[in-house]
């Protein structure tokens, strides 16, 4: 009971500071060991705590531990320590109790995550896999007689803006797969057979994540998409679609750049730089997100305006009081984590648990408040009203990003109607080119 309420209050929280989508195949029943990619440290398993719909004990590196605020909210969590040899050789011994502890989990039928990659990372790829997951797979089957029916999960997480405050977030859960095929190889070799588990985690992995060669390479694959699926009308210009919808295209385009890269380089490049170009135009409008459209339609636009003025009107009195009553945890949050850490894969762990503590004391802090000046009936309505108020705040913000970005474009349309057709010459020469390209591709696979 203790592992749901602390499973659903941080995916709560979670689920607040980003976006999260979930796609994929649901969460066995049963003993099951996850297997997810390691982009951004403690916020990977709490994202898998949202998405996964059961609770699960996730294994992270020992020197996280001992520190105050993450460590404490991993205990909480019921994290298992990995003693790595590059933290502390000395330690490394002590791994036979975290092996032990995480099969004891999975012959109780519980779900165990676990990060192969060994490491929270921001490269653009999954990094080498290591053996721990297939060993202790494996083990754990061994032990029961090849009879627990044990399933190895594998969860992509793919992030936009990681290190922010409503950036987004996909949980992609593969097909979920046995291990006790491995049962011969396991009795024969039991090195072999890890190794060979641990290729085929890889293999699942690598279908629900993407990969690309460095940052220059994911930042023509996220154009490429973006671009693409505009100009086929799969997606309105100034649309949002979710991370999940994109994330099989984007694969796509990345696999194309790979076959690419080793058949006509020179051609890589030069879409590079179409791309490069098509780029630095468009940061003159300021479309971070979705495309600068063709021509814009009057009464689409006014009929738009008029929409979200008053949305965010009739919001606006609740989440003013939000960002009143909130400002100072708030500002806590964003300015005291990157004390902590300058590394882009950790700045948002930071932020989050830094707000797991400071927003419920400062909670706390009004109710009491109220309590002892006012009295109960008002401390009741400051208890229940401070979470409205705040998620009041949260949706008005989501909101006016949107629309703030939406009418700067639109205005520097007026502004630049020049530079409006050159991004339509632009669009209409890169996808000829991918036209072409993909033409290639299937004749030559």
């Amino acid at each position: 009971m203790i592992a749901g309420i602390v499973t659903r209050l941080v995916g709560w929280a979670v689920s607040i500071f980003y976006d999260v989508e979930r796609r994929g195949s649901v969460l066995p029943e049963g003993p099951v060991l996850i297997t997810a990619n390691h982009p951004n440290a403690l916020i990977d398993p709490l994202v898998v705590f949202q998405t996964a719909g059961r609770p699960s004990r996730p294994l992270a590196k020992a020197p996280l531990f001992d520190q105050l605020i993450v460590g404490t909210a991993l205990r909480a969590l019921g994290g298992l320590p990995v003693y790595r040899k590059q933290d502390d050789p000395e330690l490394m011994h002590l791994n036979d109790r975290t092996f032990d502890a995480a099969i004891d989990a999975l012959h109780a039928g519980s779900a165990v995550q676990i990060y192969p990659e060994g490491q929270s990372h921001s490269e653009p790829s999954l990094t080498p896999i290591r053996t721990g997951a297939a060993r202790i797979a494996l083990l754990a089957e061994a032990l029961r007689d090849w009879e627990l029916g044990l399933s190895v999960q594998p969860v992509g997480l793919t992030y936009i803006q990681k290190d922010l405050f409503r950036g987004r977030v996909v949980a992609t859960f593969g097909s979920a797969f046995s291990v006790a095929d491995l049962r011969e190889h396991y009795e024969q070799d039991e090195r072999a057979a890890s190794r060979i588990l641990t290729d085929r985690i890889q293999k699942h992995l690598e279908e629900v994540t993407l990969n690309v060669e460095d940052h220059e390479e994911l930042e023509l694959v996220d154009v490429a998409d973006r671009l693409y699926a505009r100009a086929k009308k799969l997606v309105g210009y100034r649309e949002r679609d979710g991370i999940g919808d994109r994330l099989p295209r984007m694969q796509a385009f990345a696999e194309g750049v790979r076959w690419l890269r080793t058949e006509d380089p020179e051609r890589l490049e030069y879409l590079k730089e179409l791309i490069r170009r098509y780029l630095r135009l468009l940061t003159l409008f300021g479309a971070s997100e979705g495309d600068v459209p063709p021509r814009y339609n009057s009464g689409m636009v006014i009929g738009y305006s008029l929409r979200q003025l008053f949305i965010l009107l009739v919001v606006f009195p609740l989440a003013f009081l939000g960002g009143v009553t909130w400002l100072i945890p708030f500002s806590l949050t964003r300015y005291v984590s990157p004390r902590f850490s300058l590394q882009l894969d950790q700045i948002a762990t930071y932020k989050l648990v830094i707000a797991m503590i400071a927003f419920p004391i400062w909670w706390i802090t009004l109710c009491l408040m109220a309590y002892l000046f006012v009295g109960l009936q008002s401390s009741l309505i400051v208890a229940f009203g401070l979470p409205i108020s705040g998620l009041a705040l949260v949706a008005w913000h989501d909101r006016q990003m949107q629309v703030r970005q939406d009418v700067l474009v639109f205005l520097r349309t007026l502004r630049y109607p020049r530079g409006q057709d050159r991004l339509t010459e632009y669009r209409r020469e890169l996808v000829q080119e991918f036209d072409q390209l993909m033409e290639a591709w299937k004749r030559n696979p």
